[in-house]
This record gives C-alpha cells, sequence and structure tokens, in this order.
C-alpha cells in the first residue's frame, strides 16, 4: 500500500504543472448558476434563462466574484443587466445584480440587498462572462 501512494504522488507531482481536473471540480465552491434577465435593481427576476453547471461554466462565475474589487463613491441609476443566484457547496445560494460592460471594459455588480456596496469586475473577466452568457455573437 505505501509503495502505492508513492507512486499516486510522483505522478501528481509529475503532472502538477498540467493541472489538476479533479481537484479543481472538488476545490470549486460554485456548483450552479442560474441567470434571468434583470427588469429593475432591486428586485430579483427568479425566472432563470440560463443554468450552468459544468466546471468550466462555474469557473467564470467564481472568477468573476475573486476577481472583483469594491469601488468607492458610484451610484448606478440604472437597472442592471442581469439577476445571477450563485448556488456553493452545502446548499447555500447568494444573489447579485450584474451590470455586464462592452468587451474588454470592466463591468459592475452587487450583493442583491446591498446596492450600498459596489464591485469592479475587471476587462478579462467581462470578456469571459460575455461568452460564457453567448452574447459576443
Amino acid at each position: 500500500m505505501d509503495k502505492m501512494m508513492k507512486w499516486v504522488d510522483a505522478i501528481r507531482t509529475i503532472t502538477a504543472p498540467f493541472g489538476d481536473p479533479i481537484g479543481e471540480i472538488e476545490n470549486e465552491e460554485v456548483e450552479r448558476v442560474m441567470v434571468a434577465e434583470s427588469s429593475v435593481r432591486g428586485t430579483f427576476n427568479p425566472e432563470a434563462a440560463l443554468e450552468f453547471h459544468e466546471l468550466s461554466q462555474v469557473q467564470v462565475f467564481a472568477e468573476m466574484l475573486r476577481s472583483s474589487e469594491e469601488i468607492e463613491y458610484i451610484e448606478i441609476e440604472v437597472a442592471p443587466d442581469f439577476d445571477l443566484l450563485l448556488q456553493f457547496k452545502g446548499g447555500e445560494q447568494e444573489r447579485y445584480q450584474l451590470w455586464l460592460g462592452q468587451p474588454n471594459r470592466p463591468s459592475v455588480i452587487t450583493k442583491f440587498g446591498r446596492d450600498d456596496v459596489v464591485y469592479k469586475i475587471p476587462e478579462h473577466t467581462t470578456n469571459r462572462l460575455i461568452e460564457i452568457l453567448g452574447l459576443n455573437t
């Protein structure tokens, strides 16, 4: 058994630079994302038009959260583009409203119910969101 574990550790060491998709699946906290078209700021649309549950898909939304930075002194007067429901492992859910930017431009997001805190999403993440939402056509 020890020999087998040493062999497994050796393979993991050799393949580590190429990524670990199994580990990514286990480590990614977001399990599912539901996207609805938004109509009014402060009102959440529960009618999901799109649903994502594959690792490559949910990673885009997880990256959206990880790459966002709080920005101060901004007030948004237009309605958001999308309402997002992110479901995490363990069943916890979080709701967000997204103002999607143009390609190569930042976007902004707020956690639903926390309109006083606005987060900027970088350009590269905006591009990935546009792609996953099928808006690049």
